[in-house]
């Protein structure tokens, strides 16, 4: 399965890249203006991302992403300090699958996690 991290934060995505690869196929993208071109050449099952993106935010391009048949269905799931501040219902239309606290998570949870939301996307 092919998971897309979306995380400016260079040490956090690293370290999020690192704990997935031996069970995944993991690509980085450290700027949000580069999500819709890495996405179209890579294609990924799954984006994994933060909710702050530097100047960007990632409901702006949650909303963006529906406006392209190859975004538009995509599963994601937001990893945020933020975590508890997001109402899962408020998201769902932007295909949101999960909403994960970055303080709180272990590696373990979080490729059950990816693993549970590949198999019903298959």
């Amino acid at each position: 399965m092919k998971i897309l991290i979306l995380e400016d934060d260079k040490w956090f995505a690293d370290s999020l890249c690192a704990n997935l690869q031996p069970k995944f196929d993991v690509r980085v993208c450290y700027d949000p203006e580069k999500f819709f071109s890495a996405a179209e050449k890579w294609r990924p099952d799954v984006l994994l991302a933060d909710v702050i993106l530097g100047a960007k935010n990632l409901f702006v391009l949650l909303n963006e992403m529906q406006s392209y048949a190859d975004t538009r269905t995509l599963p994601v799931v937001i990893l945020s300090t933020a975590a508890e501040q997001i109402k899962a219902s408020d998201v769902v239309e932007y295909n949101v699958k999960k909403i994960l606290n970055k303080t709180e998570i272990t590696p373990r949870i979080l490729r059950e996690t990816l693993l549970k939301i590949g198999e019903g996307s298959s």
